[in-house]
């Protein structure tokens, strides 16, 4: 079974270079690098590295464990590129940008969920923790995920206070704000 950390560290190290890439290259910072982003990516690089170490020091796992840990890091990278796409032509600001909202985007993964890049960080990090079985690596989890609702929740906000309160309200009450929401998709068709 050598291949198969090599597989899951192979995954992992794609949907880390996904996400710096998207730091680096794809969301605007229009008021400079904030400290929510600087948090962002201490925790991301410190929490990536450990469970890069997890998986390489975990070699006798599963297959069942190693196929779960595939498909929610092939999710991850799915839900990742496919929110790159649907903002493709207008790039969206960084997490904790203090910007107003110049868009609404609909389409691609926001038909289901309304921070579909915000799932797609905490399916790579719930990979590490199936993959490999290492309950220890839940904490770094937790603290990404209330990273992420805070910066979800700004975003938010952000939108109740703009021209696009109306229309923002709408969508969200058809659409999970970070899993799609059955009930909500249901009664919005």
């Amino acid at each position: 079974m050598f291949g198969w950390p090599l597989l899951s560290a192979g995954l992992l190290l794609a949907c880390l270079i996904s996400f710096g890439w998207g730091m680096r290259r794809f969301f605007s910072q229009p008021a400079g690098e904030n400290t929510g982003m600087r948090l962002i990516r201490v925790c991301g690089t410190a929490f990536g590295l450990l469970h890069l170490a997890a998986i390489i020091a975990t070699p006798s796992v599963s297959a069942t464990q190693v196929l779960t840990g595939a498909c929610l890091y092939v999710a991850s990278l799915g839900t990742f590129w496919w929110a790159i796409r649907a903002n493709a032509a207008c790039p969206l600001s960084a997490a904790f940008s203090p910007d107003e909202p110049a868009h609404l985007v609909e389409g691609g993964p926001y038909r289901f969920l309304r921070h579909p890049f915000y799932c797609s960080y905490m399916l790579a990090w719930t990979a590490g923790i199936a993959a490999t079985g290492r309950w220890w690596l839940i904490p770094t989890a937790l603290v990404m995920l209330a990273i992420y609702v805070r910066a979800a929740r700004m975003e938010e906000q952000k939108f109740a206070r703009s021209p696009l309160a109306a229309d923002y309200e709408r969508y969200r009450s058809q659409t999970g704000m970070l899993l799609p929401n059955p009930a909500k998709l249901f009664r919005a068709r």
